[in-house]
């Protein structure tokens, strides 16, 4: 998303969500929320993993089958047609 359309999104009222995944399709989901123009963050972390002999460094996501966006109420009821999603404040964080 460029900065141009995100200043346009700005004006609106916007809450963060979390959307949720299958696995291992969080890139995947988050390139379709981007091409709809929906605001979005997919935390990354790289790692090594080691195959045949060989070290290789690939990035994941860091909280597994979730995706944070930032949307209006009329863009979630667009998309809780295909995608779960939670408001933030659902999510009980323990010490």
């Amino acid at each position: 998303m460029k900065l141009q359309d995100i200043k346009k999104y700005l004006n609106e009222t916007r809450n963060w969500y979390i959307v949720l995944t299958s696995p291992w399709k969080e890139k995947k989901i988050r390139e379709d929320l981007d091409n709809k123009g929906i605001i979005s963050h997919l935390p990354t972390t790289y790692v090594q993993y080691k195959w045949k002999e060989k070290i290789r460094k690939i990035q994941i996501p860091t909280v597994n089958r979730c995706i944070f966006i930032y949307a209006t109420d009329s863009e979630i009821k667009t998309l809780r047609v295909r995608y779960s999603i939670l408001p933030l404040e659902m999510i009980k964080i323990e010490d």
